[in-house]
């Protein structure tokens, strides 16, 4: 609905009336009467309070119009109140989440809850009460000893100080503030400050120089610029190995966007938003790039909104949900990594960043840039099919060479009974040879903790969490079994409490038993490591990574946070102690991933003068995706690997949507998730040629945060036809006794099937 056609009159004398979506799992919206005192408050995209029930929810107008439509008048109730009034959704962002809504099947409300800048949240300016000076005392005016305090303080401050600050310094009460106020002499005033994002700006060196670019560059910023004077939609794929110089690509596309009045988003994985990466762009554009991610504090995220509207943020680089900053005029979308896995969304709505902006960009006439040195298999099928542009960056900057990579073959020394410790000789040799010659060393396990489990060797049980069917890792700060996935943690019990045998083993590897052993073997060396534990504050990186910067650290240590978004000259050698932890899930797309992973982490070394190694000890020598890995051969994995799609009908040959039911009972999870995948076949039965479902199946993890867990999956070629078939098959499903029992949620294009 719009407001077109309501007059003034109508509002005072015939009413108004809202659609709103709420921050619910609601697949409609509700209808509100607008109170007369908010007539002239209220429009599309403003959040608001509404009752529901017995209790205040916050949602978004979606709708105006002077008729409840089918609603009788004497169920209606009024809008409480207009949240944060001065913030609203903007029209092209609404109709985008119209979009998301309908095409990943999630509720309207949720949507907008997420595609907000701000959520559905309350909030308002920060302001700081200072005295300005207005005019200096007279002869005539006689001022206390602690008032001409003031007033020498104030004079010293260039006339204006916070309040809170001159009593502080000076020790005085606000009455002697008060009365200079009444002499006329000094002014009280609220200002507005601003919460800056924690990564700061530069503000001494001034901004940096454009590079000159080799001839790669240069073809690939000039194919891009050309489609943004065109000011028509397309998205380019930017395949270059690592170190190949894609981020001054991506600055200079962006300079000639700020050139033509536009604006610009950069999206990057969250683990790659390091103060390295933010530096590059601010350093080059100074004050007009903006940060959002999801560590703002909702003041921080405000204030960015009002620098965006004031059009004092003209750049936006943030992880997934920057893809819905509103910035107006926007020309260009660039989505670094984009093969990212963390671009998908987890919870509803379980959009894909590239996907979005891939359709914004269309909407809005905007030019889309994904870069990649490994690009997602079906970005890659699409650029050879000519649904996207292919360009190409195929060598580091200044010809540096690629990092030679060696395979450790971990099996050749179980056979000869050796003891293998977590690093061989060889790569115990290499790291000491490194330091030796002033270097860094970066140590890459995928994998937090310090043990991955724990066994009892009498019963041979695992101890696992309560909550969930996973083993608990061993973490030895604080001495604790953790999950990780629900939190959940406890002291390690001395005894096994199945068998109550005292003879639990701590097995598997982790970045912690990792740290430790490192430690060990270079007692003085400075060791950091870098995973969600270690980064758990906001500000944790930022402190880490000027310790990088300073030349304080020799060894890092970490997980995916440090495969990508670091770039390190010192770093000579990289050392991937066990390649096979990614390799083996019950995912299609584990062997991308895992190929991803160490092509991405091998590409952190040999940046600076020094040539790069790279060391990856692993029980699968001849893994397709350790080889290609260790031979740089993109080219090869792709074909490999789409080979694979094509036998197994995967995407890009066929689209995916994953259905997961959630239930506190196992029992009746299990008949109701039967009965709701009975549906599904019923409902898809005439188009079984065109659509197939597989399952139901419990799901690999059969039990998170307390709640039993069952999958199934749609296969199709046609999307909207899928989403069309699930719609009815839900539907017809909500007639079932008892259906209320059991969560049921789509995942079009699904990323995570465990």
């Amino acid at each position: 609905m719009s407001t077109k056609g309501i007059s003034a009159a109508a509002k005072h004398t015939e009413g108004l009336f809202a659609q709103v979506a709420i921050d619910e799992a609601l697949d409609r919206t509700l209808t509100y009467r607008v109170p007369q005192h908010l007539a002239d408050k209220v429009a599309m995209g403003k959040l608001v309070e509404v009752p529901v029930r017995n209790q205040r929810c916050h949602g978004c107008i979606v709708g105006l119009a002077a008729s409840p439509g089918d609603v009788p008048l004497d169920k209606l109730r009024d809008i409480t109140k207009i949240i944060t009034p001065d913030f609203q959704i903007d029209h092209e962002l609404l109709e985008l989440g119209q979009w998301i809504s309908q095409y990943y099947i999630a509720p309207i409300g949720q949507t907008l809850a997420c595609i907000s800048f701000l959520g559905f949240n309350w909030i308002t300016s920060h302001t700081q009460a200072v005295v300005q000076l207005q005019a200096s005392p007279s002869s005539s005016q006689k001022l206390t000893p602690k008032q001409q305090l003031v007033i020498d303080y104030l004079i010293s401050r260039k006339g204006v100080a916070p309040i809170a600050e001159i009593r502080e310094q000076l020790r005085i009460s606000e009455s002697v503030i008060g009365g200079l106020i009444k002499k006329g002499l000094v002014e009280r005033k609220d200002l507005v400050l601003t919460r800056h994002d924690d990564f700061g700006f530069d503000s001494q060196s001034g901004l940096s120089q454009p590079l000159v670019l080799n001839s790669a560059q240069a073809e690939a910023l000039g194919a891009i610029v050309q489609q943004l004077e065109l000011s028509e939609y397309a998205t380019f794929l930017l395949h270059g190995v690592t170190g190949s110089g894609k981020t001054e690509v991506y600055l200079q596309t962006i300079d000639q966007a700020l050139a033509l009045g536009g604006t610009a988003i950069v999206l990057v994985p969250e683990i790659a938003l390091t103060p390295q990466t933010v530096a590059r762009f601010r350093t080059r554009f100074g004050r007009l790039v903006g940060v959002y991610h999801s560590r703002l504090t909702l003041g921080q995220k405000y204030d960015l909104w009002h620098q965006i509207r004031r059009g004092e943020v003209r750049i936006l680089i943030g992880a997934r949900s920057a893809v819905f900053a509103p910035l107006p005029n926007l020309k260009i979308i660039v989505v670094d990594e984009e093969h990212e896995q963390s671009y998908k969304q987890e919870t509803t709505p379980r959009y894909h960043a590239r996907d979005v902006a891939i359709y914004r960009a269309h909407r809005c006439g905007a030019v889309v840039v994904l870069g990649s040195a490994t690009p997602n298999v079906e970005s890659y099928y699409k650029a050879l099919e000519g649904k996207f542009r292919l360009l190409r960056l195929p060598e580091r900057i200044d010809n540096r060479p690629l990092p030679s990579i060696s395979v450790i073959d971990l099996t050749q020394r179980v056979q000869e009974e050796l003891d293998l410790g977590i690093f061989t000789h060889e790569a115990h040799q290499k790291m000491q040879e490194a330091l030796d010659s002033g270097y860094q060393v970066i140590v890459f396990l995928n994998r937090r903790g310090f043990f991955n489990f724990a066994l009892c060797v009498s019963c041979k049980k695992t101890l696992r969490c309560s909550n969930c069917d996973v083993a608990l890792t061993y973490h030895k700060v604080g001495d604790r079994l953790v999950c990780h996935y629900c939190g959940r943690s406890e002291k390690r019990p001395t005894h096994c409490p199945y068998c109550e045998e005292q003879e639990l083993t701590m097995v598997g590897l982790g970045t912690q038993r990792v740290e430790e052993e490192l430690a060990r073997l270079f007692p003085d060396r400075r060791i950091v490591r870098i995973d969600l534990d270690t980064m758990a504050q906001r500000t944790a990186y930022l402190k880490t990574w000027r310790l990088l910067e300073q030349g304080e650290v020799d060894i890092i240590v970490g997980t995916q946070m440090i495969a990508r978004g670091i770039h390190l000259e010192r770093v000579a050698l990289v050392v991937v102690p066990l390649a096979d932890v990614s390799l083996f899930q019950p995912d299609f797309r584990a062997t991308e991933r895992a190929f991803a992973l160490l092509t991405q982490v091998a590409g952190r070394a040999g940046r600076g003068d020094a040539p790069g190694k790279v060391l990856i000890q692993t029980y699968v020598p001849y893994h397709y995706a350790i080889q290609f890995a260790q031979n740089h051969d993109y080219e090869g994995f792709y074909q490999k690997e789409i080979h694979i799609r094509r036998v197994l009908r995967f995407p890009p040959f066929r689209r995916l949507i994953g259905i997961l039911g959630q239930a506190d009972k196992y029992e009746v999870g299990e008949r109701l998730f039967r009965q709701f995948v009975d549906e599904l076949q019923n409902v898809s039965y005439s188009r079984r040629d065109e659509v197939s479902v597989l399952g139901p199946t419990p799901a690999p993890l059969q039990k998170l945060h307390g709640k039993y867990r069952w999958r199934a999956l749609m296969r199709g070629g046609d999307p909207w036809l899928m989403r069309e078939i699930a719609v009815a098959a839900i539907e017809r499903f909500r007639s079932h006794k008892g259906h209320s029992r059991i969560e049921i949620a789509f995942d079009v294009d699904p990323y995570d099937l465990l």
